[in-house]
C-alpha cells in the first residue's frame, strides 16, 4: 500500500466510552469523534470487493482495441503517433550550448557525504 487510508498517529480510542477519535487538519486542532463501528464501516469502505477492477485502460490501452487489433492481424508496438498535420520540423536551429561540468568539486562534495 503506497499511502494509507489514515495515519494511526492521529487515531486514539476511547475505551470507556467505545468512541474513536481522529484528529485532522494540519496540525491536528480538529478532530472528529465516531462510534467505533461507524469508524470501520468508513474505513472497510475504502477497501474494494474481490475482482473488482480499480484501474481502468480506454484507447489504445484497452483490451477491447488491442483484441480487434489481434483479430485484424495488426500487433503494434507501440501506439501510433500522428503529428503530420502539425508540420513541426525536428530539427533546431542551432545546437545547444555546451556543457561543462566540473569532476573536482562534486568528487570532492561526494568524499564528504555533501553529495548524494
Amino acid at each position: 500500500m503506497i499511502r494509507p487510508v489514515l495515519s494511526l498517529k492521529r487515531l486514539l480510542f476511547d475505551e470507556s466510552g467505545g468512541k474513536v477519535r481522529y484528529q485532522y487538519s494540519r496540525h491536528g486542532s480538529q478532530e472528529e469523534s465516531l462510534d467505533y463501528l461507524e469508524f470501520i464501516a468508513r474505513v472497510t469502505s475504502h477497501i474494494p470487493d474481490k475482482g473488482q477492477v480499480m484501474v481502468r485502460y480506454y484507447g489504445l490501452y484497452s483490451n477491447a482495441h488491442r483484441g480487434k487489433m489481434r483479430k485484424a492481424g495488426t500487433q503494434p508496438s507501440h501506439p501510433p503517433i500522428i503529428v503530420s498535420h502539425l508540420e513541426l520540423t525536428f530539427e533546431a536551429e542551432r545546437p545547444p550550448p555546451p556543457q561543462v561540468v566540473q569532476q573536482e568539486p562534486l568528487m570532492a562534495a561526494e568524499e564528504q557525504g555533501e553529495y548524494f
